[in-house]
């Protein structure tokens, strides 16, 4: 029994008559809008109805979105609706049954784009995309039939008639309400009881009869005109001579006779109907396969493939901006029991942006990509919309931006290089951003490392910080200069006249005092302070700056102090007090050296005055992790006086 529908609007639904019936409604021309249904084959084929949302039904009814006037198709055939996983198409219990893409449905599945339902004798493609014509109307090889006419065996029909035959053939008040021929059996009148029960009885004598008959006329026969003993007349049977067959004739029983070879039909590989998901990244791709152009991804086709067969899917990704195209394909199986098959293709694309431009220039982007490292690719992009992504292949590219300048009082121009730079799209720098305003267009970026690195960087004599340094400098001629102790002064000129990168690393020449200073530090940190010592006497044998002087000192005192001798060591850290550079670190020194020999309030007032006074927190956090050892107090009040012995 077909399940009841809400009628739908007038203007939602299409009427295709019988062959028999010149009225056809069609929807306006904006109903060809995908989604739509198209006839493909059978009467009025090339006739389009849009899909709506809700359900979608086709059938006799007047009730229904499409109405196909034919014995084969019921009153409610089939129902269409736009689900979360697609296009869900359900038959309604027809008597002819509906068919999706050759095959015959008997639950709620899911259908796409340029599939093929059969619906009596109405040959449907589902179309969710914009094609061709000629796309359109293609029908499928399972549907090849030649003619216009369908002759389909009802399933539920006792007596197998076409729904061709059934309308043809068998008069009007012989079919049912879906058009289909009504079972006899229970039209039949029956006969009364009593006049069977006499035509049994008729038929009893009948057959009596005619058995008495045959048996006197055999005894007769058998007795009378054929006795047992013979007579006259009867002649004895005829004894036919026994075929000779020769031996030799025959062949021989151990010989093999050599039978045709029936040839064996090989098996055909079975198909199981799979959805196709396919999806692209970053951007919309064009699907091709086997041969046929599907649509652009995100797209989901229904296809019968063999299962554990390989096949091969490709994607077309076209870089607009940089007039690219790039080719990837991709490979997959149908697993056994798998209905939807998930494909993504993941192009080796990424993303220029451009969030702000200085006005009038023009803008130049040339690039070597990673598929193809032998081939530079140019491109002048004229028109550039800010914040809109520009997808690009992954490669290394350079940017450039040129501005036109008059040559003094002559009509000839040049393009002036005014910004440039280099940069990289890769799988982990996927995304390169531009933000240039015209203030940016006075200065350039400078990176500057060194070997030793906390280096004082100079320009144009001025501090401007520490190895590794980053920084922006103007425009135009420059000296840079790098100092660190116990290595040589390094000077260069820096000329730039565009926003361009000056990255630059350094590696700075030591002195010979310099070399023992660095001996002796690795010596110590592989606690051979023996050997540190000698190092650090050929330094202050070396002519050694006075900040070497203060430095090694300093690491002749940690060296004593290691090796037990405090007196020694509290010489040397003396010494080296007397330079600023290495004054508090020295008076740390001492402090260490007066908590071995229990000379607390000795180390007292040098902790105080670092923790006062020093201007490097790491110094800071040494003599603080120092008090802490020496006193068991969490604070103390200290009262100092310059002189000592105020009251």
């Amino acid at each position: 029994m077909d399940k009841p529908t809400t009628k739908a609007p007038t203007d939602e639904r299409t009427i295709i008559s019988s062959l028999d019936n010149d009225e056809e409604r069609t929807p306006s021309e904006q109903a060809k809008k995908p989604p739509y249904l198209i006839i493909i084959e059978g009467p009025h084929a090339g006739g389009h109805f849009q899909l709506f949302q809700g359900k979608n039904i086709i059938g006799r009814s007047n009730n229904c979105a499409v109405q196909l006037q034919d014995h084969s198709v019921s009153r409610n055939h089939v129902e269409i609706e736009k689900g979360e996983a697609g296009w869900m198409i359900r038959d309604l219990g027809s008597k002819n049954g509906t068919y999706v893409n050759g095959g015959l449905i008997s639950d709620t599945v899911v259908f796409g784009h340029k599939d093929v339902i059969k619906v009596g004798i109405y040959i449907l493609r589902l179309v969710t995309q914009t094609i061709k014509p000629e796309e359109e109307m293609e029908i499928p090889s399972d549907f090849a039939i030649g003619g216009k006419t369908v002759l389909t065996e009802s399933p539920n029909s006792p007596d197998g008639l076409t729904s061709e035959m059934a309308k043809k053939d068998i008069p009007k008040d012989e079919f049912d309400e879906e058009g289909n021929v009504k079972d006899k059996k229970d039209e039949e009148v029956k006969a009364p009881a009593s006049l069977s029960t006499r035509l049994r009885k008729t038929a009893i004598f009948v057959v009596g009869s005619i058995g008495i008959i045959a048996c006197v006329g055999y005894l007769t026969w058998h007795f009378f005109l054929h006795p047992s003993g013979g007579g006259k007349g009867v002649k004895p049977p005829v004894k036919l001579p026994e075929a000779v067959v020769d031996p030799q004739s025959m062949p021989a029983t151990d010989q093999l006779v050599d039978m045709p070879q029936v040839p064996t039909q090989e098996a055909v590989p079975q198909k199981v109907p799979v959805f196709l998901d396919f999806a692209s990244s970053p951007l919309p791709s064009t699907i091709s396969f086997q041969d046929k152009e599907l649509g652009k991804a995100p797209l989901r086709v229904n296809v019968e493939l063999e299962s554990g067969k390989e096949y091969t899917a490709t994607a077309v990704f076209y870089m607009q901006d940089m007039q690219e195209s790039y080719t990837l394909p991709v490979k997959f199986k149908v697993t056994e029991g798998e209905s939807v098959i998930p494909i993504l293709f993941r192009a080796p694309i990424g993303m220029l942006k451009v969030n702000d431009l200085p006005r009038d220039v023009q803008f130049y982007l040339e690039g070597v990509f990673e598929y193809d490292r032998f081939k530079e690719k140019p491109a002048k992009l004229n028109e550039i919309v800010l914040k809109k992504p520009i997808y690009i292949p992954y490669g290394k590219y350079t940017v450039e931006l040129r501005k036109s300048r008059q040559l003094g009082e002559s009509q000839t121009y040049v393009q002036d290089i005014i910004f440039k730079r280099e940069f990289t799209i890769a799988e982990d720098q996927p995304t390169y951003i531009l933000d240039i305003k015209e203030e940016d267009l006075k200065v350039f970026p400078v990176e500057i490392n060194s070997t030793p690195q906390q280096s004082d960087v100079f320009v144009d004599g001025k501090l401007m910080g520490k190895t590794p340094y980053k920084g922006l400098f103007p425009l135009g001629e420059h000296t840079l200069t790098l100092r660190k102790e116990g290595y040589f002064e390094h000077s260069q000129l820096l000329k730039v006249d565009i926003n361009t990168e000056f990255i630059s690393d350094i590696k700075l020449e030591t002195s010979v005092a310099g070399a023992h200073l660095n001996n002796a530090n690795a010596m110590m940190s592989r606690e051979l302070y023996q050997e540190a010592v000698n190092e650090l006497a050929q330094a202050l044998a070396s002519n050694p700056a006075p900040s070497e002087v203060g430095q090694a000192n300093y690491l002749l005192g940690s060296c004593y102090l290691k090796l037990g001798d405090i007196e020694r060591s509290l010489t040397y850290f003396g010494l080296s007090q007397q330079t600023e550079d290495w004054k508090y670190p020295s008076m740390l020194g001492k402090v260490a050296a007066y908590a071995i020999v229990k000379r607390v309030n000795d180390a007292l007032p040098l902790l105080v005055d670092v923790m006062l006074n020093a201007k490097d927190e790491s110094i800071k956090r040494q003599a603080n992790d120092l008090f802490q050892q020496m006193s068991p107090f969490r604070s103390v009040i200290y009262a100092y006086t310059d002189p000592a012995g105020a009251k």
